[in-house]
């Protein structure tokens, strides 16, 4: 009997300890990552904080929560003179009338809800603040996450896969300001509407995905830049009395990795729609009229993306990144207008280089081309820029950018118009939780 006691409070000692332990616990309470290091190090470590178990009812809550992200970018600038066109996105300097663009400004807020729904959607909602003017929704859609036969469908206000660049938001850029392609092409914004995305994974040997979308365009407001490819893109304030134009495109991505250190990545676009704002006549003399008129236009685009990088290099950080695009576009031509045929040709491109230098710098050299070829409705203008950024973490960089830019009158080429340089210097925070971007 004596033997039997000491066993029996034991036993009830015991069975109590297990029973305060939640019942995934797979460690004590107590135990956190840094115990596990020191202990596997063998050096004590001080006694952390019990941490209660979290409760069924708050994990669903939180499960039912989306992501949450802001990402702030301000940008302090100076220039010689306005640059030739300015995306929606791009920096706008306070300046009166008379005086050289200068001041400082919070080129954009963004922020963003990412989710997964449920098994068969996600959903993404990106609210932004462009240059202090006002709230804009950039993009609310929703994917699918479980259609058969390697299909994939996206629908709501997205931004197109048409080429590398309109895809990503400002936080991805490797420059201030977006290239001059993707503004007189595409819109001030891209080309980002509401729409609908039906994609198709090859079965192939490598990444080889086909995209079909169709987006509903709003009309510009205003006077819009005359060249824009399906005019400017809806946004939370809304089309103009004009009504949207229906816009077509396909999208051709592959990806490979053609060493253990280069990657390649390229796309094939083709994209239907219409050019409004086509008020001028070509010639050598560019009259323009005060009524823009629509024209139906086909734009055609290439893309390559090539990526250096060594893997698991001890005491270096050396990666190479190269990026072009060139766009072509063929006008049908306003009928009403005294043209004489149908208008040639024209289209631009711009190519990047971005090296990472050391562990928190890189350096970027871009160069623009646009008029190329050129007609009356596509001057040739140039742009030159350099960008140099520094990055604290993966949440906050700091980025000195600057270009010059010539823009030729007609019939003259490239580098023969007046310079117009500016400097910027922008620094960007993020918080939150934010989701993996393309490669």
């Amino acid at each position: 009997m004596k033997r039997v006691l000491p066993f029996t409070l034991t036993l009830l000692v015991a069975s109590g300890a297990f029973a305060q332990e939640p019942p995934d616990a797979g460690a004590p309470a107590s135990s956190s990552l840094a115990d596990e290091l020191d202990l596997a190090a063998g050096t004590p470590s001080k006694a952390a904080p019990v941490v209660p178990p979290q409760s069924p009812v708050s994990r669903a809550f939180q499960s039912l929560n989306p992501d949450i992200s802001v990402i702030a970018d301000v940008t302090a600038g100076l220039a010689r003179g306005p640059s030739y066109s300015t995306a929606g996105d791009d920096p706008v300097l306070s300046h009166a009338v008379g005086e050289l663009p200068a001041g400082l400004t919070a080129q954009e807020v963004e922020i963003g809800f990412q989710s997964v729904v449920d098994p068969y959607f996600k959903a993404e909602l990106y609210l932004t603040i462009p240059n202090q003017s006002g709230l804009e929704v950039e993009e609310a859609v929703v994917t699918t996450t479980s259609l058969p036969a390697n299909l994939q469908a996206r629908t709501g206000l997205f931004r197109s896969a048409f080429g590398r660049n309109n895809g990503q938001h400002l936080h991805v850029q490797e420059f201030t300001r977006r290239p001059l392609v993707n503004e007189a092409y595409l819109g001030v914004d891209g080309l980002r509407a509401p729409g609908a995305q039906l994609s198709w994974l090859v079965p192939a040997p490598f990444f080889l995905q086909l995209s079909g979308e169709v987006f509903a365009v709003g009309a510009p407001e205003g006077s819009p830049h005359l060249s824009t490819f399906g005019g400017t893109p809806a946004s939370s304030k809304g089309a103009s009395a004009a009504g949207p134009s229906l816009t077509g495109t396909a999208e051709l991505k592959a990806f490979f990795p053609a060493t253990e250190s280069l990657s390649v990545s390229a796309g094939l676009n083709v994209a239907r729609g219409t050019s409004p704002g086509l008020g001028c006549v070509p010639g050598p003399v560019v009259l323009c009229l005060d009524v823009a008129l629509p024209s139906p236009s086909t734009l055609g685009a290439f893309d390559l993306y090539v990526k250096y990088k060594p893997p698991n290099v001890a005491g270096g950080y050396f990666a190479l990144a190269w990026t072009t695009e060139v766009f072509v576009r063929q006008l049908d031509g306003p009928p009403t207008l005294p043209l004489s045929g149908t208008p040639g040709p024209d289209g631009g491109l711009y190519t990047q280089l971005v090296a990472q230098v050391a562990r928190r710098w890189l350096v970027g050299l871009r160069e623009d081309l646009l008029g190329t070829p050129s007609t009356g409705y596509m001057p040739r203008t140039q742009r030159t820029s350099l960008s140099v950024t520094y990055l604290f973490s993966e949440f906050a960089r700091l980025r000195a950018y600057g270009e010059r830019e010539t823009t030729a009158p007609p019939g003259l080429g490239f580098f023969s118009g007046p310079p117009v340089s500016a400097a910027y210097l922008q620094l960007e925070v993020s918080m939150g939780a934010h989701g993996a971007h393309a490669f």
